[in-house]
């Protein structure tokens, strides 16, 4: 294949131009300037919510969350009112396509991607990944990785008291994964090669109040801290121009660097049970079932997720933390954490009609046929009271400056379609900006608050508007208007000279190519492709606890 449509894919976990052109500019960050003044940078909207499990696969499929059917960290398990982690797709991904045309493909640290997908080349999972399992295709690509220190996930999660050693933690694991991709640069004849970096994410969640004098939670801090997120954008901009001067050794290569979401502030969580409650859309079980009187009594002694999990850190014993919940499987959810319990044991689900379950801001309906206890009718008074809902949060006024806590409130039939999309929430909610959020799946403490500083410690959380930066042969510079995350697939699939599959949600941004792939060219078509590496069997109990830790220790759990 020529050089000219090979491809270097670089994933910047929740990069933000909103830091990235003022470093740039100020020339903190030399090789994406570089990057942003020979090419075309523009900004990347990601999925409502944008959360990187569903942003990362709308990527890899071309395909909106209603067909690929990742909506968050968790979904929901529709036998009961508990959640599930999520795996990988079942979706046709741009690797997998690639590979039926025998491209060869090299991926490593993309979210999302466990179990690893049997491609033409290397797949090396990323966040969603069990640290102990086999995390490679082939298979024995795992004891190269590990007898040379690689690490799919940081050993230590952030806490309290443990902020240098989480940053430690989080760069060095960063480096090893470079480390490992150099290798394979070199080593590997491929087509496309494609690295995520998650620091730019992870660091930003803990220590955005430390650059942010407006940021409510900000105090004086150590100059590391201050300057933490700078010198995860920094390393990242080093790690860029060593991929691409590997990758380059012997004729250009097209560059794309691009985030999942973006990022910003983070100013309280929002209990939104509570104000479902509050509304007369939800109603509190007046007895609290035996593993709830139990989780009351661990919470009086102080036996909690969020007090032992940091205390474990600390004492360097983070693996344990790990082997707790594999010992204990799922009665480790009767660990309680700080003053929450796990929704489905704290509602009357007899008479409620709404309630809410996920990251950032999600409402379900408690419908019958779909939820083990629903009671609202599909069709006529489904979307009735999906309107009144909506028309409440609307409507919604903060107790304090009188103005709207919501933004947006958009039904998923809005935004999504595909054979999925039953399993979809109900309801997006966004709030302030994103300045405010809602969290898993917890109740609400005692005190009748509705906006409390956020339990895990978080003080920045994402944002619609990514970023992507494409340069090279393939590409002019140019402007653009915002494109879509679901609109690189098929523009990679198209640049590298294969039909787009009519599936695809994603338009080729033609507008952005130049050479043999630009407007003037005819998009090729074919149909779905199927028949690929698309059958698993998801995550086994063990798996989910692992990974359910791993989230916790990164604040997208309760």
């Amino acid at each position: 294949m020529s050089a000219t449509h090979k491809v270097l894919i670089v994933g910047l976990d929740g990069g933000t131009f909103d830091l990235v052109k003022p470093w740039a500019e100020a020339g903190l960050l030399p090789n994406l300037k570089r990057l942003m003044d020979v090419g075309s940078a523009t900004v990347l909207d990601s999925t409502i919510p944008p959360m990187s499990p569903s942003a990362w696969t709308s990527f890899m499929t071309g395909k909106n969350p209603g067909k690929h059917g990742i909506f968050d960290f968790t979904q929901r398990d529709y036998r009961n009112y508990r959640t599930l982690i999520t795996s990988r797709t079942h979706e046709a991904t741009l690797w997998g396509i690639l590979s039926h045309y025998d491209r060869r493909v090299c991926v490593m640290n993309v979210p999302q991607t466990y179990p690893p997908e049997k491609v033409n080349g290397v797949m090396v999972t990323g966040l969603g990944t069990p640290a102990h399992h086999n995390f490679t295709y082939p298979p024995e690509e795992a004891d190269g990785l590990l007898a040379a220190g690689y690490q799919v996930n940081a050993p230590v999660g952030y806490a309290p008291g443990a902020e240098d050693a989480f940053l430690t933690s989080a760069f060095e694991t960063s480096e090893r994964q470079l480390e490992a991709a150099l290798r394979y640069l070199e080593r590997e004849q491929w087509d496309l090669f494609m690295l995520v970096l998650r620091h730019t994410d992870e660091v930003p969640h803990f220590f955005w109040r430390y650059m942010d004098p407006t940021h409510p939670a900000y105090e004086p801090a150590p100059e590391r801290w201050q300057n933490a997120i700078l010198e995860s954008y920094q390393r990242s901009d080093a790690a860029i121009g060593k991929l691409i001067e590997a990758a380059e050794k012997d004729a250009p290569v097209n560059v794309i660097v691009l985030s999942d979401h973006g990022f910003g502030p983070l100013y309280r969580d929002v209990y939104l049970n509570r104000w479902l409650e509050q509304a007369g859309f939800l109603v509190r079980r007046n007895n609290a079932s035996l593993d709830g009187r139990l989780a009351q009594l661990m919470r009086r002694v102080g036996f909690t997720r969020s007090g032992v999990g940091p205390m474990l850190s600390r004492l360097g014993l983070g693996w344990l933390r790990a082997w707790l919940r594999q010992t204990l499987g799922a009665r480790a959810n009767l660990i309680p954490n700080d003053s929450r319990s796990h929704v489905s044991d704290m509602v009357d689900w007899e008479r409620t009609k709404a309630y809410s379950m996920g990251y950032i801001g999600q409402i379900y309906i408690n419908l019958k046929g779909r939820d083990p206890q629903g009671i609202v009718e599909p069709g006529a008074e489904y979307e009735q009271l999906c309107q009144r809902v909506a028309e409440q949060l609307r409507a919604w006024k903060h107790p304090v400056d009188g103005k709207p806590v919501v933004d947006q409130v958009i039904l998923k039939h809005e935004i999504l379609h595909g054979q999925h999309v039953p399993e979809a929430p109900d309801i997006f909610v966004l709030m302030r900006g994103l300045t405010y959020i809602t969290r898993e799946s917890y109740d609400w403490p005692e005190g009748g608050e509705l906006f409390t500083p956020p339990p895990t410690g978080e003080n920045a959380a994402h944002r619609v508007e990514g970023m992507v930066v494409l340069a090279g042969p393939a590409f002019q510079k140019t402007t653009s208007a915002p494109v879509s995350i679901v609109d690189l697939a098929p523009t990679i699939l198209h640049l590298m000279g294969h039909p787009v599959p009519q599936d695809m949600d994603g338009r080729v941004l033609l507008d952005l190519l130049n050479g043999d792939r630009a407007a003037t060219n005819t998009i090729e078509t074919s149909e779905a492709i199927t028949g690929l590496d698309t059958d698993h069997s998801g995550l086994t109990d063990e798996e989910e606890a692992l990974v359910a830790d791993r989230l916790r220790t990164l604040g997208y759990l309760e």
